[in-house]
């Protein structure tokens, strides 16, 4: 069927119907539509429609203010600037341009095409064979021209080719003779390059962002370039391979490849990371040295009820991470771990948990010793949940591990093998308005180890049995007040937490309490050690004093040991029955976050440890602040004071396309920033650049301080690119309208 609107009488109407009814003799003749201001037959019965000229065939749109069908060659003609639309919101412009009735095949001369991401293209003709749009002389960029060169607007960067080839069914774009320009300045030339389509939303196959690093050693410099490559094995697979070459610093040459491996299993994922390094050293009669690291990850849910979660870190040399991968978090660990994980969740009922563990370490510093790292054969946790019974909580907890080492130190058994059964139980009630809670642990414990104690000089081996109760009496007192906008709850405390006076840790090596946690959220609790080879075994009176509204949280507690052998206290360097006094205050609003932590020894009037964590966020960006002063005597584990300022800044963006970020580590004792970086970012729509500036001093002998300088570029649509740049933006979406007889020059100059 033809609709059409014109100005001629109703006999040519009927007549026009007729003819190009048996003109059109093809399956898709019906499904064209013809719109015109004035439609007529020139004198070899071509069809001419004249005055906003429009066809409409399958949400392809043609306009122009002369548009001709000649039924001989069954070909759309069009002499004069015209805008086609194709079914997928690509805007085609040109001066003259001839087409099949179905728009597989086609002419466009002098064309300028605006694709339906925003990239344009421009050449002297655009020929299409079906599934192939061939461009000659063709410029392709995704940028938009802002850049003011001499008094002419040019993209930030674009590609030149003699012949520009964009597959419609692989979405491919083949380049040939192609000449990259930057700034309007030639930075590059192949003579063939494939690049996915820009209308591709799937992965593909190809480069990624391309990096130059800077690595300043003292008065030597060094420099590699990286080039990675993704490939896109499948659906769930893909494989990333980043080479890198360096060269200068005192090293003739080196390389580092890394490979980078993901799969998407069901319920679960698979990720692997291998980095291998060869470089040539005179220092080692000319020989090619080798190191390497290979990082694993797999996680899977086996069914609603079980996980399991493997994780391995090895490295060829200590220090291997750190040194190429500073920015891994694992480059700040003193050992790397490779274990795995089985672990049940709501098994019987809500909050049975299991945990099944198998690990090997090695160490990650070079004055540790990999003999004296431990391997864990296995280690198994089971929580059987709260259940209850006259209004009283139990719980219980069964725990079993096998440990062992290739020696043993001062510190830690060769090999221990331990069977534990944690039963707790818990009664809340209220009585002369105040909160009362009864609570009480029983831990029963086999142990099989051979373990020194450094203080006795004595080797305690062979079988140790304990049974160790702690038993508590929590009783606090809310006061609520009322005024305006400041409404607090005040709640006084007092807790009573008995525990025998002996727990025989010294005859037992401690595997899994390492770290107190001296502090006012952990005061009150019944064990105050992390796990249960260490023991609390204090008998003390706690008092507490708390504030809280939904902004502000303060509070105060204090203790008393009415002994003096707690090991806590030992542990935690305060030798007076009169403990520290130990403070918090919290406040929220959203946009600042601010905490506060101390401990105070009042027996000689000094703060023993603060800890101060300051967050702020608004519109010029945010502010994180992180201080920590700890005294040397506040924790067995410390040997030295520490004063340290942790700092991190990141501004919104300066302006439309940028943002910085400052980082760092200052030693307030040493007065040194032990690392700092700053980062400076822009991301507009077509291209990136990321450069991060570095500095780490490293306390390890084998880590000198090392300043990197590390220049990462992003071309969109040839390297990788931000997901979220694929969709049209809303300005695009206002180019694009179709019913624009013409495009604006400034588009592709």
């Amino acid at each position: 069927m033809i609709k059409y609107k014109c100005k001629i009488n109703f006999i040519y109407f009927l007549l026009f119907l007729l003819i190009i009814f048996f003109s059109f003799n093809s399956q898709n003749a019906s499904e064209i539509l013809i719109y015109a201001d004035e439609i007529f037959y020139d004198k070899n019965e071509n069809l001419i429609g004249k005055g906003k000229a429009k066809i409409l065939y399958q949400n392809q749109i043609i306009t122009s203010e002369l548009i001709i069908y000649n039924k001989d060659s069954k070909k759309i003609i069009i002499p004069k600037n015209f805008t086609y639309k194709d079914n997928q919101n690509n805007f085609f412009y040109g001066t003259e341009g001839t087409f099949d009735t179905d728009f597989s095949k086609g002419l466009i001369k002098d064309v300028k095409i605006l694709l339906n991401d925003g990239s344009r293209i421009v050449g002297n003709k655009f020929e299409r064979d079906h599934n192939i749009d061939i461009i000659s002389k063709g410029v392709y960029t995704p940028c938009k021209s802002r850049i003011k060169i001499k008094n002419f607007l040019c993209p930030t960067w674009q590609l030149e080719g003699e012949k520009i080839l964009h597959d419609n069914e692989n979405l491919l774009l083949y380049q040939k003779h192609s000449k990259m320009r930057v700034l309007n300045l030639p930075v590059f030339y192949l003579p063939y390059i494939v690049t996915p389509s820009p209308l591709r939303k799937k992965r593909k196959s190809g480069f990624l962002n391309p990096s130059i690093n800077f690595n300043f050693f003292d008065t030597k410099v060094s420099q590699s370039t990286s080039l990675p490559y993704y490939f896109n094995i499948s659906e769930d697979k893909e494989l990333t391979f980043t080479p890198s070459i360096n060269y200068g610093g005192g090293v003739d040459s080196s390389q580092r490849f890394l490979f980078e491996y993901n799969q998407l299993i069901s319920g679960g994922s698979l990720s692997t990371d291998l980095s291998v390094d060869s470089k040539f050293e005179e220092k080692n009669n000319n020989k090619w040295l080798t190191d390497a690291s290979l990082i694993t990850s797999y996680k899977k849910n086996i069914n609603s009820k079980y996980t399991i979660d493997f994780k391995s870190a090895l490295e060829t040399s200590k220090n291997y991470i750190q040194s190429t991968n500073p920015n891994n978090n694992l480059s700040y660990t003193s050992s790397l771990a490779s274990k795995i994980d089985l672990k049940g969740y709501n098994l019987r009922k809500i909050d049975d948990k299991l945990l099944i563990n198998f690990s090997t370490y090695q160490t990650n510093q070079n004055d540790d010793d990999n003999s004296s790292v431990p391997t864990v054969l296995p280690f198994i946790n089971y929580k059987s949940g709260i259940y209850k019974y006259n209004q009283i909580n139990y719980e219980n907890k069964y725990e079993f591990y096998n440990i062992f080492r290739d020696k043993k130190t001062n510190e830690y058994a060769k090999e221990q093998q331990k069977l534990s059964h944690d039963f707790s139980f818990s009664k809340k009630f209220i009585d002369f308005n105040s909160n009362i809670n009864l609570e009480g642990k029983l831990f029963n414990q086999l142990y099989n180890t051979e373990k020194k104690d450094i203080e006795s000089n004595k080797t305690y081996s062979g079988n140790i049995f304990r049974s160790f109760p702690i038993f508590g009496v929590k009783i606090d007192t809310p006061f609520k007040f009322y005024k305006n906008l400041f409404d607090f709850t005040y709640k006084p405390g007092l807790s009573l937490i008995l525990s025998p006076g002996k727990s025989n840790s010294e005859k037992i090596s401690n595997e899994d309490s390492s770290l107190n946690n001296y502090s006012a959220n952990n005061e009150i609790s019944l064990n105050r050690y992390t796990g249960s080879d260490k023991l609390d075994n204090s008998k003390r009176l706690v008092s507490s004093f708390t504030i809280n509204n939904k902004k502000i949280n303060m509070n105060l507690s204090q203790s008393y040991e009415f002994t003096d052998n707690s090991n806590f206290h030992k542990d935690s360097g305060n030798n007076e029955n009169l403990g520290n006094l130990l403070g918090s205050f919290n406040y929220n609003n959203v946009k600042n976050v601010f905490e506060y932590n101390f401990r105070y020894d009042h027996s000689k009037s000094y703060l023993k440890q603060q800890n101060i964590n300051y967050e702020n966020y608004n519109t010029l960006g945010s502010i994180e602040l992180s201080y920590l002063d700890q005294n040397s005597e506040s924790d067995s584990v410390i040997t030295n004071d520490i004063e340290t300022l942790n700092y991190k800044l990141n501004s919104k963006k300066i302006n439309k396309f940028s943002k910085i970020g400052l980082t760092g580590l200052y030693d307030l004792k040493a007065s040194i920033n032990t690392e700092y970086g700053l980062n400076y970012n822009y991301f507009d729509e077509c291209f990136g650049i990321n450069i991060d500036f570095n500095r780490k001093s490293y306390t390890e002998d084998t880590l000198k301080p090392q300043d990197t300088l590390t220049i990462m570029f992003s071309f969109k649509n040839v390297g990788s690119y931000r997901s979220t740049n694929l969709a049209v933006s809303e300005n695009d979406k206002q180019d694009i309208r179709w019913e624009s007889n013409a495009v604006k020059n400034e588009l592709f100059n």
